[in-house]
């Protein structure tokens, strides 16, 4: 009910603007100036709305998960600017060039540009298709240190362009009615506030205070920053979920970054995020000091099995560092739900690349009702299952323990090819998508 409601809200929102702006002149807006008016309204309206959902506000994020909120990011602005590329053109060729329609174009030049880097740095998917891309991706995220620098200036650019595009409207014919300049400049604060609340009040006011207690390596790599609060407990969060650490320490870039929990939720004393080097800001992690300063917003996601029906099996699925949140899971069934039938698939490389076995060792001892099934792709003489997680090894698997395909809730993590491959298997095989959940960043 809650997702309907926001999208109600959300394509409906311009409605307010097109009826002040009409009902200013309905002489002129009644005829050829109609359509013109409410592409600009609903544009300006839209690409406004970005700086809301930007700012990640929790009642939203906690009703549809941070990815999925992303994606509906990345896909409007394409719509706005596609409306105000029409109401430029239709409307354009019958008023002279100004300081008006300077701006206008100017941010809808700032948006297309934005647009079109945004589809090369941030979708993965792109860069599979049209491979010279990727070479020219690698060596501009080289240059500004990473994919976060890269999405940090687009984030900037867009702020700039609806920036230009208030000004825009509010040097229109149509902001000299006094009820319309004053939507305008209401549809243009709230988001503003939004934006100013999300890099002001959360970051300094909000996040929660942490002290580096220990960094550990866990393997060639991975490395786990365990952290303690500067006073009282351990804020509140579900097992499987993330949150937005930014460290202060020496040799450190303090940019705020998203890593899985991989601590469990009933240790309120400390948290724990397990980093994969990925060679950005990652491969510094090894650097961070004990006694450093951090601070976390969160938590986000609704990749908890928590958050759904407790009678079917779980089922997690993991490829390569997506086992982070997966072990925050574990940790919790270990320690809560002991009974819980857990069926751990998990996508590797080389039987190197499992970390922590000692601990996992105790989840096979303590948890009867748990299976461990590691894939390795690149170790001939594996005995196991080999290759890539498929919905034919998972079918077969969880026949050998008497769990058929539609008795369980999945839960995926991993890289982009790796979901899109498994959830197409299950759903081909009659899963339904209420029963498979994930979050992904690249898609």
């Amino acid at each position: 009910m809650k997702k309907a409601i926001f999208f109600i809200l959300y394509f409906l929102s311009p409605i307010l603007p097109i009826a002040a702006i009409y009902l200013s002149n309905p002489g002129y807006y009644g005829g050829a100036g109609l359509i013109p008016m409410v592409l600009g309204a609903a544009a300006f309206t839209w690409l406004n709305a970005q700086l809301i959902i930007s700012a990640r506000p929790k009642l939203i994020e906690s009703t549809f998960g941070l990815d999925r909120i992303f994606r509906f990011h990345s896909l409007m602005p394409v719509i706005a600017i596609a409306a105000a590329f029409v109401h430029k053109i239709v409307k354009g060729d019958s008023f002279e060039e100004s300081l008006k329609t300077q701006l206008g174009d100017a941010a809808i030049v700032i948006f297309i540009v934005v647009s079109v880097l945004a589809l090369v740095f941030m979708i993965d998917t792109i860069v599979q298709w049209i491979k010279p891309l990727g070479i020219v991706r690698q060596y501009v995220v080289k240059l500004f240190v990473g994919k976060y620098n890269i999405q940090k200036l687009l984030h900037n650019a867009v702020v700039a362009a609806v920036i230009l595009v208030f000004l825009h409207v509010m040097l229109s014919y149509s902001a000299k009615n006094i009820f319309v300049k004053t939507v305008y400049i209401a549809y243009f604060a709230a988001p503003m506030g939004f934006y100013l609340y999300h890099k002001v009040v959360m970051r300094y006011f909000l996040s929660k205070k942490y002290v580096v207690e220990k960094v550990t390596v866990e393997s060639e790599s991975m490395s786990t920053i365990t952290l303690k609060p500067q006073s009282g407990k351990v804020g509140k969060y579900l097992p499987g979920q993330f949150g937005f650490i930014r460290i202060q320490c020496e040799g450190i870039s303090g940019e705020e970054h998203p890593f899985s929990l991989t601590s469990e939720p009933t240790n309120t004393e400390t948290i724990s995020m397990t980093i994969k080097n990925l060679g950005d800001w990652t491969a510094d992690v090894q650097k961070i000091k004990p006694g450093s300063k951090a601070r976390l917003t969160g938590p986000y996601g609704r990749f908890s099995p928590l958050l759904y029906p407790a009678d079917k099996t779980v089922v997690l699925i993991a490829g390569g560092v997506g086992i982070t949140p997966i072990l925050s899971i574990l940790r919790y069934f270990h320690k809560k739900e002991k009974d819980r039938k857990v069926i751990l698939f998990w996508g590797i490389n080389s039987k190197s690349e499992i970390i922590f076995p000692d601990e996992f060792a105790a989840f096979g001892r303590d948890m009867k009702n748990f299976t461990l099934v590691p894939v390795v792709a690149k170790e001939a003489d594996y005995e196991g299952e080999k290759g890539y997680i498929t919905h034919e090894i998972l079918e077969r698997v969880m026949k050998d323990n008497n769990t058929g395909l539609k008795d369980a809730q999945y839960f995926i993590c991993g890289p982009a090819i790796m979901q899109k491959s498994v959830i197409h298997g299950l759903t081909s095989k009659g899963i339904s998508k209420s029963s498979i959940h994930y979050e992904s960043f690249s898609f």
